[in-house]
């Protein structure tokens, strides 16, 4: 799409040279982790926001190639864009704050291994 838009524009002399990448991850959300998560997410209220893709960059193929194991990217803390000026985590949410404290956050990771470690 690049290259068409470029030509398309004139700029049929511009080279396009990847320089890098790597595969996407996936893992199906009936996997025992992702469950896991969202009972969790569920538990202390937090809405859920399953994504079957995500932009951006990061090397989670290597959980779910290389290693065949699942991955699940998510948590409690606060934010509405990848790595966005709003992205945080708080220590002690002030009365109202619909955000979970850090000792919630903490405890949410023991929740999903307990989860996991119930599965059969």
């Amino acid at each position: 799409m690049i290259r068409a838009h470029l030509d398309a524009k004139g700029f049929d002399d511009v080279v396009i040279r990847p320089l890098s990448g790597y595969p996407a991850a996936s893992t199906s959300v009936d996997t025992p982790l992702v469950q896991a998560m969202l009972g969790v997410l569920n538990k202390y209220g937090a809405p859920a926001r399953v994504s079957p893709w995500l932009g951006g960059s990061a090397p989670f193929y290597q959980f779910t190639r290389t290693l065949g194991l699942p991955f699940v990217f998510g948590g409690l803390g606060y934010g509405t864009g990848a790595h966005g000026p709003d992205e945080f985590m708080l220590i002690h949410p002030a009365q109202g704050v619909k955000a979970a404290g850090l000792a919630d956050i903490e405890k949410s990771y023991v929740d999903i291994l307990h989860a996991l470690s119930e599965v059969r």
